[in-house]
């Protein structure tokens, strides 16, 4: 604790914000024991911080959201296995406490002759707006049974997973076949997390490599009907040109995202 007095007149209030998962699925010490049902304190983040988000090589390696993380939200313990939607919720609080509720960014509508204008996106209604998991359902809903009989438990991807996805395709000019299967693999253990009550990687891993086509489909289809919480990042906006009213989806990307 530093005893600098030049710091008092920096500590600034910050908000608690809910994770839209309330924390259901972080069971290996991801949260500390003080969080309670995913709230989360975030404060500001200061000028370095920013430069340490907007660095694409601290972004993609995770080094950024470990560094920044640490100094602005506490009860974190290991923000690179948070769920990959909770990540996306924390950019909004981060931008909200840092910049105010208000996010200027620039739109092109498809009318005639259009041309790019600035709009304003509410932070706040954003936040206000975003879809919580429902406790009640993730049993039901996460559960899948499949047609030879084995039941899978499925849960949603988290940001370290995204990241190890990019790791391995980032510097491909031609993804190949292989590519293709170990892109398809990796998914897949990203998002299972038992299959007939059996949790080991390497026996999940050996299953997954001979899940025939329509088993694959089924998993797939079943993680996308209920991927359907977390942030919109959609936000409705009126032509400038037409007077139309057309849907853009707000950036988060860091480089973009955080800035006055």
């Amino acid at each position: 604790m530093s005893n600098n007095p030049l710091l008092e007149g920096l500590k600034l209030p910050g908000r608690i914000f809910q994770l839209p998962s309330r924390g259901i699925f972080y069971r290996n010490g991801e949260l500390d024991a003080s969080v309670k049902d995913g709230e989360i304190h975030v404060q500001p983040m200061s000028a370095l911080d920013e430069i340490n988000m907007k660095n694409p090589d601290q972004l993609f390696s995770g080094a950024a959201i470990q560094t920044v993380f640490s100094h602005t939200i506490s009860g974190i313990a290991k923000p690179l296995e948070l769920l990959a939607k909770d990540i996306d919720a924390i950019m909004l609080f981060l931008r909200a406490v840092t910049y105010g509720p208000h996010y200027e960014f620039m739109a092109k509508h498809n009318c005639k002759d259009a041309k790019d204008h600035s709009y304003i996106a509410d932070i706040d209604q954003m936040i206000s707006n975003m879809k919580m998991i429902d406790p009640t359902t993730i049993e039901e809903r996460y559960t899948l049974s499949l047609p030879n009989g084995q039941v899978v438990k499925l849960r949603p991807n988290r940001y370290q997973q995204v990241i190890d996805l990019i790791k391995m395709n980032e510097t491909k000019e031609v993804i190949t076949v292989e590519d293709q299967q170990a892109n398809l693999t990796k998914m897949l253990l990203g998002v299972i997390d038992s299959v007939d009550g059996i949790t080991d990687e390497a026996s999940i891993l050996e299953w997954v490599k001979r899940l025939p086509s329509p088993m694959v489909n089924r998993i797939a289809e079943r993680i996308e009907s209920v991927n359907d919480w977390g942030s919109d990042l959609k936000w409705k906006c009126v032509c400038k040109d037409c007077g139309s009213e057309f849907e853009v989806e707000i950036p988060i990307n860091p480089v973009s995202f955080f800035t006055e």
